[in-house]
């Protein structure tokens, strides 16, 4: 398909890890699902509010979130789609979260193996790596990417 980043992703992505940029530069043109980044680097002030609405279990204050980190150790994704009733209705969907999960999980063990970069991907659909996506989860995030040390 090759995809490419927009301007506002672009922004975001760059408040990001160089490893994960990396590894997200890959997957977009590697990707049959368009997405963008909706946030990278993300201050506590904002983390805090994000744990008040329920919405993170990183308060920022007693631990910190791999968002708090400058640079950010995690990015957050949207599904893109040109047009906007399709768009709307397929930002957060789950079919194609997991989708692009999969594509950014094999580029990140590509660039690994090649020593491109020094991390690999946890992914907030699947925090435990164990193949079953959202089931046996007690808190999930699916737009959620972070770098993990292998």
């Amino acid at each position: 398909m090759g995809y490419t980043f927009g301007k506002k992703s672009k922004e975001k992505l760059a408040t990001c890890h160089p490893d994960l940029q990396k590894i997200l530069q890959l997957a977009i043109t590697r990707s049959k699902v368009d997405f963008g980044v909706s946030e990278g680097r993300r201050d506590l002030d904002r983390q805090w509010k994000l744990y008040q609405k329920g919405k993170s279990k990183i308060d920022g204050v007693s631990s910190k979130g791999k968002h708090n980190y400058d640079p950010s150790l995690a990015a957050d994704l949207y599904v893109y789609h040109a047009d906007k009733e399709t768009r709307v209705r397929i930002i957060y969907e789950e079919k194609h979260l997991s989708y692009i999960a999969g594509v950014i999980d094999a580029c990140a063990a590509e660039l690994y193996e090649k020593g491109e970069v020094q991390h690999l991907i946890r992914w907030g659909g699947n925090w435990d790596s164990d193949g079953v996506i959202g089931l046996d989860q007690t808190f999930w995030d699916m737009p959620h990417h972070e770098l993990i040390k292998p």
